[in-house]
């Protein structure tokens, strides 16, 4: 199984993109899967991080404009901040980091 990339991005790339990105290296530990690699990125960011990278899927803990994701799947990341709706982020993560390429 390819390592996923991933960005997670807040409008500060510090604390709650911090706090996402464990949670995610965490349910890949906890269900066997390789660690990501994870962009941490500025939402000012993530557009040219698209045009360098190959990236699986989006985790934004904020509000990020759809035309700036171009089409990658986007996976809502304030739940892993907020602790409303986690579980169903989790399951989404889960699902996009066991899908084949």
């Amino acid at each position: 199984m390819r390592k996923k990339t991933i960005i997670v991005a807040c409008a500060s790339s510090m604390i709650t993109s911090t706090m996402a990105a464990n949670k995610i290296r965490e349910i890949a530990k906890t269900n066997g899967l390789p660690e990501p690699r994870i962009l941490q990125l500025k939402f000012s960011e993530v557009a040219g991080a698209l045009e360098s990278n190959q990236v699986d899927f989006i985790v934004p803990t904020g509000k990020l404009q759809e035309n700036v994701t171009k089409g990658i799947k986007v996976i809502p990341g304030t739940p892993f901040v907020t602790g409303v709706n986690e579980e169903k982020s989790e399951s989404l993560v889960l699902e996009a980091l066991k899908e084949l390429d």
